[in-house]
């Protein structure tokens, strides 16, 4: 496994990935590290993204780099609700990064994923104060370790894939509130010490996003979990949790 990061990347190297480090912006060496590879996952950024233009631009050098090394499939992280025309700026973004890789040279796919279940998350939408917002916004929690599993699976999937651009829900298994499912994982909500409080622009990308959309109604869309065989995990259970799975 490869990876390319700017900044430090030590829980990348631990993880035993061979890592090359640099700007995101420096073409050349994207696409020295992308050489002889296969698939390559474009993160991008989340819903802590300080600037969202940034990560339409961001996308643009990957997309070229990867054509150029040669590379046969890009996966692109993105979002429920993700259209070059959506509310929030984010989806926005996620949205443009989408139809951008739709028309470069390797084929892709985009991974619509609902809310990941992280510790970075949790303490972004407590300690920046968000949890009242968060009361009527209904997610389908996704874990990260499933998310991966899921990335792998279609990297696996080398031969069934196909040609072109494929779009793909990665919705958890059950519908709940985004508080409920945060005062599932935390017991005490209120409480800031030891959080990681985000910067303020990233702050207001959180709060623009939180409202969604943040279900996968398309019937366009293929659904993740069934295209690859995995069923995913429940984040945890609550009376404010749907009976039933999230996927139509």
């Amino acid at each position: 496994m490869r990876a390319y990061a700017h900044g430090d990347a030590t829980s990348l190297r631990a993880a035993g990935a061979m890592v090359a480090t640099g700007e995101v912006d420096d073409e050349g060496r994207l696409e020295a590290a992308m050489e002889q590879a296969h698939t390559v996952v474009h993160v991008g950024g989340g819903l802590l993204s300080p600037d969202p233009d940034a990560l339409e631009r961001d996308a643009d050098v990957v997309a070229t780099a990867a054509t150029n090394a040669g590379v046969q499939r890009v996966i692109v992280l993105s979002l429920p609700g993700a259209a070059s025309d959506a509310a929030d700026p984010l989806r926005r973004a996620k949205g443009r990064i989408e139809e951008r890789f739709a028309t470069a040279g390797p084929p892709s796919i985009a991974l619509r994923v609902n809310w990941v279940d992280t510790a970075a998350i949790t303490d972004a939408v407590l300690a920046g104060g968000l949890l009242g917002e968060a009361e009527d916004v209904v997610v389908a929690p996704v874990r990260s370790e499933d998310l991966l599993e899921l990335v792998v699976a279609f990297d696996r999937a080398r031969s069934s894939a196909g040609e072109g651009h494929l779009v793909v829900a990665a919705d958890g298994p059950e519908r709940c509130t985004l508080a409920a499912h945060l005062r599932r994982r935390d017991p005490a909500p209120h409480r800031l010490t030891g959080r990681r409080i985000p910067s303020p622009p990233a702050l207001a990308t959180l709060r623009e996003a939180l409202h969604g959309p943040w279900a996968t109604e398309d019937p366009v869309v293929v659904d993740g979990w069934d295209f690859s065989g995995l069923e995913p995990g429940h984040c945890g259970g609550g009376p404010e949790a749907s009976s039933g799975p999230n996927r139509p």
